[in-house]
């Protein structure tokens, strides 16, 4: 599963992970650029749609990734979000928060969907 992979670095991710023959989950809020690149990458890929900064969101992504592919093996939490260049004291609370979701707490998200179906898998 490649987060934030409709665009940028995660696009091209996905695309090296599909080169060296692996089935990827393309993740991201965008669900039609999801769509976009699944399809552009074939067979081994899906779209799933996912806001990183909510863990049923990440939940079921990590549910229906093992479920189509028989098994989840590496996530490239990739998805990222920043605050136009502006200084910090321009920065009001609702963008922080925004930036902090999307860039930490994922992490704890996924981490903590990822790690029981990875005891599982063994």
């Amino acid at each position: 599963m490649v987060t934030g992979a409709a665009s940028g670095f995660g696009k091209g991710i996905a695309e090296a992970y599909i080169r060296e023959g692996a089935k990827v989950a393309v993740a991201d809020l965008n669900a039609e650029g999801a769509r976009k690149v699944a399809e552009e990458l074939g067979e081994n890929a899906i779209a799933v749609t996912c806001d990183v900064s909510k863990a049923d969101q990440v939940e079921a992504a990590v549910a229906k990734t093992a479920e189509a592919f028989g098994s989840l093996d590496i996530v490239v939490n990739n998805a990222g979000w920043t605050n136009p260049n502006r200084p910090l004291m321009e920065t009001d609370e609702e963008t922080f928060r925004r930036i902090y979701d999307i860039n930490v707490l994922s992490i704890f998200h996924m981490t903590k969907s990822c790690v029981p179906l990875w005891r599982k898998q063994g």
